[in-house]
């Protein structure tokens, strides 16, 4: 798995623990959870320190035109060529 890829499952692990925890009855257990959270979101602002932007890949930016084309051109008498 990337680091990106690491990141992103670490963000969503972490998310998803806090989810979790606002179910949680007991107090100990939501703290527990929360802190689990906390410590993923330090894992992966760690990895993305740790990865060169380069990393991240180049931006690519694609241009397109449609032309729209009007009637014939007509001679200079008024009739088509």
């Amino acid at each position: 798995m990337s680091d990106q890829g690491q990141v992103r499952a670490k963000r969503e692990a972490a998310a998803r623990a806090r989810r979790l925890a606002a179910h949680f009855s007991s107090d100990e257990d939501r703290a527990q959870a929360l802190a689990f959270a906390d410590d993923l979101d330090r894992e992966a602002n760690a990895l993305e320190s740790e990865t060169p932007p380069a990393a991240v890949g180049p931006v690519r930016t694609q241009i397109q035109m449609q032309v729209q084309q009007g009637p014939p051109a007509k001679d200079g008498d008024g009739s088509e060529p």
